[in-house]
């Protein structure tokens, strides 16, 4: 089962758009040294959707060489048809992918049946696992407790992402599937309430930036020492907040450009952090004690 502090990996880039590959060793290098224990590349965070089939699949190729074995890489395929997603999942396969995190196609409304058809169908063609990705701010799609509960008895589908940051939905998928169906959050600043109501870990943003904390957050909580996991969780919650500056996800960039990890351009046609804005990140990033000396 998937659990434990995962990181939804940035992807960093240069001025040309193309993947900054000594700033993608050094967020990972840094992840891994803090415990986390997965990988997700090109998703939400990762601008997947925005990099195109072939830079995605290059991404995850990188990351698959700098990970250690025992380390899931599961990426975020962007699938909008059940033949483009299915040669997807075929060639994250063959670069090593252990799972995929898909959530539903975007563009048109669909129904509780067509969600179900949709993963099923998917579900049965794919060569990896599956953990279903219910991101409804993005997506305008909620995937329904129950369809969750149908999709947990396929033999492929394996666990849910939730960034829905509802945790009554939350609670419903967990009262609504088995222990072995992995429950994750996305949002980890409700990391130790969703942990609480019986989550099994989270795929987060602020691993990228200070992965020792989602890492510390996460092993105090697994513990039971609601005392430090309080502690840990409000720092969480603030580096968190400190990031949502700008639209999603140019805080998260911006921050770990001002603490010297990589560069902060966004994929095309997104622009980053105007100079006010980043001026307050710094200060903001400054008091929490995230940047380093020199980079403040």
């Amino acid at each position: 089962m998937v659990s434990g502090m995962l990181v939804a990996l940035v992807t960093p880039l240069d001025a040309a758009g193309e993947l900054d590959a000594a700033g993608l060793e050094r967020i990972l290098d840094r992840a891994l040294a803090a415990g986390v224990s997965g990988v997700c590349p090109v998703g939400s965070t990762g601008e997947g959707p925005r990099l195109g089939r072939a830079r995605r699949l290059a991404v995850v190729e990188a990351v698959v060489r700098r990970v250690p074995a025992g380390v899931p890489v599961i990426p975020a395929p962007a699938v909008q048809t059940l033949d483009e997603g299915a040669a997807e999942l075929e060639e994250l396969a063959e670069r090593g992918a252990a799972a995929a995190l898909v959530a539903p196609p975007a563009y048109y409304p669909l129904s509780d049946a067509d969600v179900l058809g949709f993963y099923e169908r998917l579900a049965d063609r794919s060569p990896l696992p599956l953990l279903i990705y219910n991101m409804p701010a993005l997506t305008k799609i909620t995937v329904a407790p129950a369809v969750v509960a149908a999709l947990a008895a396929h033999p492929r589908i394996v666990g849910i992402k939730d960034s829905s940051r509802d945790l009554e939905y939350l609670t419903a998928v967990r009262y609504a599937t088995a222990d072995a169906f992995a429950v994750l959050t996305g949002s980890d600043s409700m990391l130790l309430a969703s942990m609480t109501l019986g989550a099994d870990g989270a795929i987060a943003a602020s691993a990228n930036l200070a992965p020792e904390l989602g890492c510390a957050l996460f092993r105090h909580a697994a513990a039971g020492e609601l005392a430090q996991a309080r502690a840990a969780q409000r720092r969480v919650f603030e580096l968190v907040s400190a990031c949502r500056a700008g639209v999603f996800p140019a805080g998260w960039k911006a921050a770990l450009e001002l603490a010297g990890v990589c560069e902060g351009h966004l994929a095309a046609p997104a622009t980053g952090l105007g100079d006010e804005p980043r001026a307050r990140l710094r200060a903001r990033l400054a008091e929490l004690g995230v940047l380093e000396p020199a980079a403040r």
